[in-house]
């Protein structure tokens, strides 16, 4: 694997099916530049930073993306995802339970907490979304 391989997505001002189109695709070029992470650790960066990309989208004021982008970066022992948008921090409760079965939304986050570590603070006007994933062997 390279050092530190990466990609950047720009999203600034794309809708929901762009802004996920760009996100799997980066993410099929990373894990072919990076070559060893193993598919339970691609499939759990991948589903979680998916479910908040599009948490930030459908939850955002025009159901686009304002903000830079995302950043992903493998290293030796973990995959970080960095998710920067416009705006203040959602109020949401990252601690909060999965959503009931029958309920028609409530889990994403649930979901990206489940596979990865979920951060989210405020930046510099903005909001930081920071997923990270312990790779496995």
């Amino acid at each position: 694997m390279p050092p530190d391989a990466h990609v950047d997505v720009t999203l600034d001002g794309e809708g929901a099916a762009v802004v996920l189109d760009r996100v799997h695709d980066a993410l099929e070029g990373l894990w072919r530049d990076a070559g060893d992470v193993s598919e339970v650790d691609r499939i759990a960066v991948e589903t979680a930073l998916v479910e908040v990309a599009g948490n930030v989208v459908r939850h955002g004021p025009d159901e686009r993306w304002h903000g830079d982008g995302v950043r992903v970066w493998v290293r030796a022992d973990v995959v970080v995802a960095v998710a920067d948008q416009a705006g203040a921090p959602p109020d949401v409760d990252l601690d909060a339970a999965m959503a009931d079965h029958e309920a028609e939304s409530g889990r994403g986050l649930a979901i990206a907490r489940a596979l990865v570590d979920v951060d989210c603070a405020a930046r510099g006007g903005g909001t930081r979304w920071t997923l990270t994933r312990r790779r496995t062997r």
